[in-house]
């Protein structure tokens, strides 16, 4: 088994047990975590990710970690799964992992707390791309 699968293994054994060392022993000591559609969230080291999964676990000790999918291509785990916070809300992410020594090296995670603003599709691509005036 490469690295990125043991890895992977190890970090759905630790989530499915709430084992916050196992899960933090995932992480390298220097991580560096980038969130593409909110960079105010990117951050470093692991003091940051123990305080947020003991956050969610002490607030939410029944909380549910579902994953959707995973893969593993090369040096990357691809993983998508759903996290349930202390209000019942199932919070989807999308996280991809890079693999270094057998431990996340670098990061990019996709998530949000899903929110109805109102805007269907149509609304969305003509905010993001809207025609010329």
């Amino acid at each position: 088994m490469d690295d990125a699968s043991a890895l992977l293994e190890r970090y759905l054994k630790a989530q499915e047990d709430k084992d916050l060392d196992a899960l933090v022993s995932c992480w390298h000591t220097d991580v560096e975590v980038v969130h593409p559609m909110r960079p105010d969230r990117n951050w470093r080291g692991l003091d940051t990710y123990r305080r947020q999964w003991a956050l969610i676990w002490e607030r939410t000790p029944h909380s549910r970690f579902e994953v959707v999918s995973t893969a593993v291509v090369g040096d990357r785990v691809y993983l998508e799964a759903l996290t349930e916070m202390s209000d019942g809300t199932m919070v989807p992410h999308m996280n991809i992992f890079e693999i270094e020594d057998g431990t996340i090296r670098r990061a990019r995670v996709y998530t949000d707390k899903p929110t109805h603003d109102g805007v269907d599709i149509d609304q969305f691509a003509d905010d993001i791309n809207p025609t010329s005036r």
